[in-house]
């Protein structure tokens, strides 16, 4: 993932406490329900994610989210121990630096923002260290007209690296983790049409998004939707 400067809201919900290992924290949950203080997007994917994962993991089995920043994904889990390297939060900067694999490995919306040229490597090291299953989320392809419209209306840099670098292939990624032997599947989830409105919407007032996203989440999380934002692909290992 490149460097930039960009100021990203930590959630208050959860504390990064140092491991043995350098580069990696363990997530420590201070408040589940701060949860709903983080953005439409980001709450659906974790959300997704730990839907996912609390379906494949035992709650005594060993996690490891990589790119997680905060760990706010352990705001949706809280029943696990789950270990965070991020480049931003805990110093962390590759898989090398943990020689131990964990149970699942997770990377949310990270792989979009490794460069195409290293993407194959990412993904050789998440199924490197993942024992036991390995959950890999990122905005699809579908959503490419899309990003270029808010990049245009918002020149959010995060957003900018989803244009220019072109959005992770979930059939690429589907087939890597088949060839690192796992059993695979892939969801498609989350409204692409709702998540235009709400990125521009907290984008100009970030107040009001606030109060606006909190009503969605609680009254609207499984609403249909024709198109959608994510794709999470789904390996176990079988082999």
């Amino acid at each position: 993932m490149s460097n930039k400067d960009i100021k990203l809201a930590l959630n208050q919900g959860v504390d990064l406490k140092p491991t043995t290992t350098s580069g990696i924290c363990r997530a420590v949950v201070l408040d589940a329900d701060k949860r709903f203080d983080l953005t439409w997007d980001r709450f659906l994917r974790l959300h997704r994610t730990a839907e996912a994962i609390k379906r494949i993991v035992k709650s005594s089995d060993s996690i490891l989210d990589v790119g997680g920043f905060d760990g706010a994904l352990a705001l949706f889990l809280p029943q696990y121990d789950i270990d965070v390297l991020d480049p931003i939060t805990t110093g962390g900067t590759g898989l090398s630096i943990t020689t131990e694999p964990y149970d699942a490995v997770v990377s949310v919306d990270a792989l979009e923002h490794v460069a195409p040229e290293d993407r194959q490597s990412f993904l050789e090291q998440l199924c490197k260290v993942a024992r036991q299953s390995c959950f890999i989320n990122f905005p699809g392809r579908q959503s490419a007209a899309a990003q270029e419209l808010i990049l245009e209306l918002t020149n959010n840099p995060l957003v900018k690296e989803h244009v220019e670098w072109q959005l992770p292939d979930s059939d690429y990624v589907k087939q890597h983790l088949e060839s690192s032997g796992f059993l695979v599947e892939t969801q498609k989830h989350s409204s692409l049409a709702q998540w235009i409105s709400q990125y521009l919407l907290q984008t100009v007032a970030p107040d009001l998004a606030a109060k606006a996203n909190r009503h969605l989440l609680e009254h609207h999380l499984d609403a249909p939707f024709d198109t959608p934002l994510y794709d999470l692909v789904i390996g176990k290992r079988i082999k």
